[in-house]
């Protein structure tokens, strides 16, 4: 039903621009207008990868258009949207970069210096988290191996100490019986 609804504000919004459009604007504005509105729908939609590649599309085919800007925006916001099957920081920051040179509001851009500055420290604390489960990881490791080798080494001290005290045993028993011989022999003697 939310599909159905989204195709007909779809198919709307491309027969309004379509019959608005009779020779006032050019058509590259009317394509890149008919694109921005598919990519519109897509993202309300949560067709969060579709509409990335048709904002892409604008801002690369379309950058003489009054919506080249905004689409290039869009891109940099839903690369860096979690719930994106094809977020990526990289990707986002590069259109972020590319939307703070067309900005003209000192405003918006002090904001995307900000949210730019704000994704290169959490990319730093993902890196620095990384590599301290690396070495968490690693140290892990190094423990159970230890471990391991110190049970071995603790059982075969066991062993060794059980060794030892049977080994006792035998050489009381043979002192006993070297007892026993030298009295005996103490006693026979004439």
């Amino acid at each position: 039903m939310v599909q159905r609804s989204n195709l007909l504000t779809f198919l709307s919004i491309i027969l309004l621009y379509g019959c608005s459009s009779t020779g006032t604007l050019s058509d590259a504005e009317v394509q890149a207008r008919r694109h921005m509105a598919l990519a519109d729908t897509l993202e309300r939609s949560s067709a969060l990868q579709e509409a990335v590649s048709e904002y892409a599309l604008v801002a690369e085919r379309y950058p003489s258009t009054s919506v080249h800007a905004t689409a290039v925006r869009k891109i940099a916001f839903l690369l860096s949207t979690p719930s994106n099957p094809v977020a990526n920081d990289s990707a986002s920051r590069y259109w972020m970069n590319a939307y703070l040179h067309l900005t003209h509001s000192d405003e918006e851009k002090q904001i995307i210096q900000m949210y730019l500055r704000m994704v290169e420290r959490v990319n730093g604390l993902r890196d620095s988290l990384i590599r301290q489960n690396t070495i968490s990881d690693s140290l892990g490791t190094t423990v159970r191996k230890q471990l391991s080798e110190a049970s071995v080494r603790s059982r075969r001290l066991q062993d060794l100490e059980a060794e030892l005290l049977k080994a006792s045993s035998e050489l009381r028993k043979l002192k006993e019986i070297d007892v026993r011989m030298s009295k005996s022999k103490v006693k026979n003697k004439p």
